[in-house]
């Protein structure tokens, strides 16, 4: 073989390698962009030939049991196409599920339970008319922690005044840590002007930078509370900003911050960033209470409105769920922040509000997860408004924003007043 030969065929070889590795790769950096270049070329395609057409009804039953062959009772099973149309139930007592009227086609479930890991079933295809079986084996979840931040430092206070919505002041320090060796994200800690009282922690989980989320911050101080304050960027790393905001919370659990109670901590998130206060709730059980304003909740479901054009998410959201990828074909990254099927009885007291009229995301997300969370017995309180927008702490006073500074002050105050 000619050395010109050789070249090509090595050249060759690897094209094939990289095209291979473009095409399987989970690096962060490479899937969202061949999932939006999926989605271009195919509904491409589908413009000319038409959508994907559903198939006559099929039926797929079976039974989830554990590691031990044990049946699990109350376990969520569920499929999707490719628009984010689901098909799911709970098993029964004998850990038993059967789901109807599933397009012909085929599918990979998702399957999970309150204490055992997420998990995709074997592939099956369902056949028009036909039962399929399809039993479902679960293992526990492993325990989880992360490694403790480093090198904990704060600022000197500054004196901060706010005259929208709410007419009050605060001392605000920026909160320095090493977050598994990288700097931690912008975050800052507010305590009351005077107090020698230990309050109890808010870390507040902002859908945005913390520094314009200021007069929403300092006005809870005035009602008792200390807050610490975050606003991770929309990203696809939500496992590692996990992992940083439970350092956070490690931090306030051993009194680092000044006035701050480290046994009474409690969550609050809104908008895209409650994923994150759900998902932190389903990873540790000793926060002692939590609220989310205008909650996602079932990410299937908020694909299914994109698809629909029932709803276009701003901010440029509706490209950041396109690069997540087809539901049908990416089932994990849906289903593992789909909260509204990861309930479980021992959540901490769950606060949940939302404006009926929410043009970002639809109100019938907080009514699935309130109706999953009365199923199992968690305990919880639900908000809804008429006339608010979906940015329900408002920068500006009205009555709907009195309501929302209210009603969360009330809560938190019930549920981390001392012993």
């Amino acid at each position: 073989m000619s050395l010109k030969r050789l070249f090509a065929l090595i050249i060759t070889i690897l094209l094939i390698i990289c095209v291979i590795w473009l095409a399987t790769t989970s690096h962060l950096a490479v899937w969202p962009v061949r999932n939006s270049l999926q989605y271009q070329a195919l509904t491409w395609w589908w413009h000319y030939v038409g959508e994907p057409q559903q198939g006559e009804p099929g039926v797929l039953t079976g039974t989830i049991t554990n590691q031990h062959g044990e049946p699990l009772s109350g376990a969520w099973v569920l499929l999707s196409r490719w628009d984010g149309t689901t098909y799911h139930c709970r098993t029964d007592d004998q850990g038993r599920y059967q789901i109807d009227g599933i397009p012909a086609g085929n599918y990979q479930p998702a399957a999970g339970a309150p204490d055992y890991d997420n998990q995709l079933g074997e592939a099956v295809t369902i056949e028009a008319g036909q039962i399929t079986m399809l039993p479902i084996r679960l293992s526990l979840t492993a325990p989880h922690s992360v490694s403790p931040a480093q090198r904990f430092s704060l600022s000197e206070p500054t004196s901060l005044t706010c005259y929208e919505p709410f007419v009050s002041t605060a001392n605000r320090r920026q909160v320095y840590f090493d977050n598994a060796g990288q700097p931690n994200q912008l975050t800052f800690y507010y305590t009351p002007i005077t107090t020698t009282a230990r309050l109890p922690i808010l870390l507040v989980i902002y859908p945005g930078p913390v520094d314009s989320w200021e007069c929403a911050s300092i006005p809870l101080t005035a009602g008792g509370f200390t807050v610490l304050a975050v606003g991770p960027p929309y990203s696809f790393a939500v496992e590692a900003q996990l992992d940083e905001l439970e350092r956070l919370i490690d931090l306030a659990q051993g009194d680092v911050f000044p006035h701050g109670d480290g046994q009474r901590v409690g969550l609050l998130g809104g908008s895209f960033s409650s994923i994150h206060v759900q998902r932190i709730i389903q990873r540790r059980q000793d926060v002692q209470a939590a609220l989310l304003l205008g909650p996602p909740t079932d990410m299937f479901a908020m694909r299914h409105h994109l698809e629909s054009g029932t709803f276009i998410p701003p901010f440029g959201l509706d490209q950041i769920m396109l690069a997540a990828g087809f539901p049908d074909r990416e089932m994990m990254r849906y289903w593992r922040y789909s909260a509204a099927y990861h309930v479980r009885p021992d959540f901490p007291p769950l606060a949940i509000l939302h404006s009926r009229s929410d043009e970002v995301v639809p109100i019938e997300q907080s009514e699935r997860l309130a109706t999953n969370l009365a199923a199992v017995g968690a305990v919880h309180e639900t908000y809804f408004f008429d006339g608010a927008s979906h940015y329900l702490m408002a920068a500006e006073a009205d009555e709907d924003t009195d309501k929302v500074y209210h009603i969360t002050l009330d809560f938190f105050a019930r549920h981390l007043a001392q012993d």
